[in-house]
């Protein structure tokens, strides 16, 4: 098999000579080292990293029956360790990995002795300087005293192109985020960048954090990512950025995050699904200057691309509030536990957009969820373009002092028949109004004889009120409707913002990039 060629020998020289230069010290090796490598990259041709020839033919069974030995785990008696990832099936493009110490840095050498694989799998002779197909961090935080460390152990997990996954010490992995997202809904195809090199702090013994060094590079970009995160309840990625753009990109996703939404409860289920509801996201969530905005996701017929534009942005995020088990009734998927991912900004990003797009899916395989931010004014070619933000990865996502929606049913939308809605707003604001008539409603739809005059507002809880109204949606396109709970006109909810999709015919689903195997 041939693995080198004149991109893998430009790559190589590259990342032997960092690692070289700073193999005396560690002092010398931080984020502005690799934001230089990054700069000296971007101003040479582009090379993508080769494939492994052979790997490639791996099925999905054949990847899962590759198993990493908990004897082989890095830094064992640490509050952090560390096991890798081999390569094959669609993660075929090796990176290489180094440990920074107190002593200096120095390569990770892949050795298949640290997994267990079925006989013959994996094709002889391999390639002489094969590298992991990437890594995870664990924390023994979680469950203290386990040799060899729990499964549930893991802390975040890097593997394929720049996509990386977290989760709190109660939920498992769910929905993914990436370092950058370039042309995701374009007349191009999508580029991906990739991470080619990984620096790994080795922490302390008794440490609270871990950072990890990335060098990121694509035909458009290259870039620096630092990743400092800390492991608890809630997941802290701490995450800093600085970019240099060989060339103009038609569409930039910054912060992005990767989900699956495939039905809810109050959505048609396929014939062939028996389980009421079956999603890793539940919910859009965004926060502004102007207040929070939810947005219930879909599974459409055809693309949906919705644009947000924002002056102040103060995060957003995928949101999987329903924790109920019998609301998704898998033991195996287990879809109440996956975590919800808030992106809080650090510093002021300015104006721009935040972008949701929804693609049609079959199954639930796949990701067919994209949110990502995108600046109003493009970056510089050949300078550098820095960003700092906060990846927090807890259960039921960030705690607000406004009503949340938690639940919106719709009836089936026929020609000519009206849509009516049934929203269900909580929160420990809207008891102080249970008795008081202050409390009303707006709604809006796109025109003045779209809103039927056919509202009601109740309690049917403590702290829960649920609003009732009819839209007439007899016009073909899509419909757009906002409702917010108002005391004293100020708003006491998050703004409730859902569109009646147009009856239309399926249409062939769009491939998505290849992230994290479920």
């Amino acid at each position: 098999m041939r693995q080198a060629g004149c991109g893998a020998r430009v790559l190589a020289r590259v990342l032997v000579g960092l690692a070289v230069s700073h193999a005396g010290g560690a002092a010398g090796l931080n984020f502005a080292t690799i934001v230089r490598q990054a700069r000296q990259l971007s101003a040479q041709p582009f090379h993508k990293a080769p494939r492994i020839a052979g790997l490639a033919d791996f099925t999905y069974d054949d990847y899962r029956s590759i198993h990493f030995r908990p004897s082989q785990t890095l830094w064992p008696r640490r509050r952090f360790h560390m096991q890798f990832f081999a390569p094959g099936y669609r993660f075929v493009r090796a990176v290489r990995l180094y440990m920074v110490t107190a002593r200096g840095t120095r390569p990770i050498r892949f050795r298949l002795a640290r997994f267990r694989y079925p006989r013959g799998l994996y094709p002889h002779p391999l390639p002489a300087h094969l590298g992991y197909a990437g890594f995870r961090i664990l924390y023994n935080g979680y469950h203290p005293g386990r040799t060899p460390p729990a499964t549930n152990n893991q802390v975040i997990v890097f593997l394929g192109a720049s996509y990386f996954r977290a989760k709190g010490a109660r939920e498992q992995f769910g929905l993914s985020a990436r370092a950058l997202a370039i042309d995701t809904i374009a007349p191009r195809p999508e580029e991906f960048p990739h991470f080619i090199a990984y620096w790994i702090r080795r922490p302390a013994r008794r440490a609270r954090h871990i950072t990890i060094y990335g060098l990121l590079n694509s035909p458009s970009v290259t870039g620096a990512v630092r990743f400092r995160i800390r492991p608890g309840r809630a997941v802290h990625v701490a995450v800093r950025t600085t970019l240099f753009f060989r060339r103009p990109v038609y569409e930039l996703g910054l912060a992005p995050l990767s989900s699956m939404y495939m039905y809810d409860l109050c959505d048609r289920r396929p014939w062939a699904y028996l389980r009421p509801a079956v999603h890793d996201s539940e919910g859009f969530l965004l926060k502004s200057a102007q207040g929070l905005r939810w947005r219930q996701l879909a599974n459409p017929a055809r693309v949906h691309q919705f644009i947000f534009p924002v002056r102040h942005l103060k995060g957003f995020g995928l949101i999987q509030r329903d924790r109920d088990f019998f609301d998704y009734q898998s033991v195996s998927m287990a879809y109440q536990g996956r975590p919800s991912v808030w992106v809080r900004p650090r510093g002021h990003w300015g104006p721009g957009r935040a972008t949701l797009v929804e693609i049609p899916t079959p199954n639930e395989t796949n990701d067919n969820i994209a949110i990502f931010w995108q600046p109003a004014h493009p970056p510089p070619l050949r300078r550098a373009y820095s960003l700092r933000y906060t990846l927090l990865w807890n259960g039921p996502g960030p705690s607000e002092r406004v009503a949340r929606v938690v639940r919106t049913r719709e009836s089936a939308r026929c020609a000519g028949r009206p849509v009516r809605f049934v929203v269900d707003f909580r929160g420990a604001a809207l008891a102080l109004y249970r008795q008081n008539p202050g409390l009303s409603a707006r709604i809006r739809a796109p025109g003045p004889g779209d809103l039927i005059a056919q509202r009601r507002l109740r309690f049917v809880g403590p702290d829960t009120a649920q609003l009732l109204f009819t839209v007439a949606a007899k016009r073909p396109p899509d419909l757009r409707v906002r409702a917010a709970l108002m005391a004293h006109g100020r708003p006491v909810s998050e703004v409730w913002d859902y569109v009646i999709a147009a009856e239309e015919p399926p249409v062939h689903v769009l491939s998505r990039p290849p992230g994290p195997p479920r």
